[in-house]
């Protein structure tokens, strides 16, 4: 007795249009992710370390003179030894404001964050020491680093 094997013929069009529509699906939700870490990635790498150089200057400042830099020479001093190629730095009262660059479309790797700024505002506790920074701006909001950090 022969038993008819049934007949193997692949994919119908109907399942590998589903395939298509779930990997189209998922594309559609992981690309935003990950174009939202690149730059996270690239302010971590870029942004950052100035940031923190600045920050350290300023609370350096303040734990010897006891005061925040008031002029324009006192505010350039503390910025001078970090790297803002991407961003420009204000300083006003107790708070540091860093506005991303929009030069260079191309060439800047943060091109797509420009001219949003992050306000890093001085934390001083009940003793008159800097025990922190608090973020706000259009920045901190969209890469999700508002608050006391």
């Amino acid at each position: 007795m022969l038993i008819k094997m049934k007949q193997n013929r692949g994919f119908t069009l109907v399942e590998l249009m589903i395939v298509v529509a779930i990997i189209g699906i998922l594309a559609a939700v992981a690309v935003p992710y990950y174009q939202k870490y690149i730059q996270k990635s690239r302010l971590t790498s870029l942004l950052w370390p100035g940031v923190h150089i600045i920050q350290s200057n300023v609370s350096s400042y303040y734990s010897l003179s006891g005061t925040f830099p008031t002029t324009n020479a006192e505010v350039t001093q503390l910025v001078a030894d970090a790297d803002t190629t991407y961003f420009a730095v204000g300083f006003a009262n107790t708070a540091l404001t860093f506005t991303l660059n929009k030069e260079g479309n191309g060439t800047n790797p943060l091109h797509a964050l420009s001219g949003q700024d992050l306000v890093a505002s001085v934390v001083v506790n009940g003793d008159g020491v800097v025990s922190g920074w608090s973020y706000s701006g259009s920045l901190a909001s969209s890469m999700g680093l508002q608050g006391i950090q």
